[in-house]
């Protein structure tokens, strides 16, 4: 099986082959992903870049502007990068390697991150055989944040073989607007920062503008942030996990902000549950209509979860979702 699932991953962790400075790492692990964790190592850095062949010590001597020392609540000021060195160490065998992505709040508040890998040639894959540090780039860019050590910001996955394209099924995924109802949200330019472990704790108003559209499109302008939903409903079996792939520009002169990862057991059940989208625009304004197609869920294999599949039991957050913002709003 492609995908590792949460027992498959545990194994992982038992045999030392994933390892934490943390004391609770095996609670960090979702049905078939790993939750990553902020160590209180982190660097205010002048640009991002691509190790190649040159360590990440060398590479944050010479971009660091500043050392952050993340046991206390922190600021990250929007439009700022940030390196950070994760708490989770790998020492993968040679037929598993690793994908990250951000973790749906992270998604869902705008904040843009990436995971790297000593002698990494490319952002959030984790080569066969790795044996190292992970490092995450956090660019918070419609809201300043507030976290310290130990806040999960991405999730790795982990494949075993080399067949990890090998797709089940694949549906695509358009944009759901409705005339005289709120379709979206868009970001509002001056906020106060968010405290990312505040929960159902800040006034939606204060952040996000309604929009409620008088027919079926709307414009999203440039530089902008929308959350917006997609017209389908999803369902993952037990034995299948899902990413959504963005379509390529062609398809439209936007793109969606953030690659989804769906768990088994999302929106199992009698109806199915809709995809939040993250949206921008490119270089110009463009008009967006219900049912605009906008990316691509791809279905993959994995063994059966039997038990603690996503939804209310493990407390996910998003299982019964609309169109719904980040946890922190009310």
């Amino acid at each position: 099986m492609p995908y590792l699932n949460r027992e498959q991953i545990l194994h992982l962790i038992k045999k030392k082959q994933i390892f934490s400075d943390k004391s609770y790492i095996s609670n960090q692990i979702q049905p078939a992903s790993l939750d990553l964790t902020l160590s209180n190592k982190c660097y205010r850095i002048k640009a991002s870049f691509i190790p190649n062949n040159i360590k990440i010590s060398e590479v944050i001597k010479e971009l660091s502007l500043t050392k952050i020392d993340l046991n206390q609540n922190t600021l990250l000021e929007k439009n700022c990068i940030y390196l950070c060195e994760l708490n989770e160490k790998l020492h993968l065998p040679d037929d598993i390697m690793g994908k990250s992505n951000p973790k749906s709040t992270t998604g869902r508040l705008d904040i843009f991150t990436r995971i790297i890998t000593e002698n990494g040639k490319e952002y959030d894959y984790v080569n066969y055989n790795y044996k190292g540090k992970l490092y995450l780039e956090i660019i918070p860019q419609s809201f300043s944040i507030v976290l310290k050590k130990n806040t999960s910001l991405n999730q790795i996955r982990f494949f075993q073989g080399s067949n990890i394209e090998n797709k089940i099924k694949q549906i695509n995924i358009s944009v759901s607007i409705k005339r005289n109802q709120i379709s979206a949200y868009k970001a509002k330019k001056i906020t106060s920062a968010i405290d990312l472990n505040k929960i159902k704790f800040y006034k939606s108003e204060k952040y996000w503008e309604k929009i409620i559209p008088e027919d079926n499109y709307f414009i999203i302008e440039r530089d902008e942030f929308y959350i917006l939903r997609s017209k389908e409903a999803i369902k993952i079996k037990n034995n299948q996990a899902a990413e959504l792939e963005p379509f390529k520009d062609s398809f439209g002169n936007f793109r969606v902000h953030y690659a989804g990862f769906f768990d088994p057991g999302f929106g199992n059940n009698k109806s199915g549950t809709p995809a939040v989208l993250e949206l921008r625009a490119y270089d110009t304004p463009f008009i967006i209509r219900d049912g605009q197609l906008v990316g691509q869920l791809n279905y993959y294999e994995i063994d059966d979860i039997k038990k603690d599949s996503y939804g209310s039991k493990i407390k996910s957050n998003y299982f019964n979702q609309n169109l719904k913002l980040a946890k922190q709003f009310k």
